[in-house]
């Protein structure tokens, strides 16, 4: 068996591949609460599935 490290599956460089998140899961939860509150009174409309795919898609 080749012992070369750098052929093997996995190593390398993973800085590429992980995408930091912007926020933390606590703030990611009150900002999605905050929408939601929003949307219930009446101040933001409510998006659709696709709507929101879009969205990810054009930040992309």
């Amino acid at each position: 068996m080749d012992k070369d490290k750098s052929s093997k599956k996995g190593d390398g460089n993973m800085d590429t591949t992980i995408k930091k998140r912007p926020n933390s899961p606590i703030e990611s939860l009150k900002n999605s609460l905050t929408e939601m509150r929003q949307i219930r009174m009446g101040k933001q409309k409510k998006r659709t599935w696709r709507q929101f795919k879009e969205e990810l898609n054009k930040e992309d």
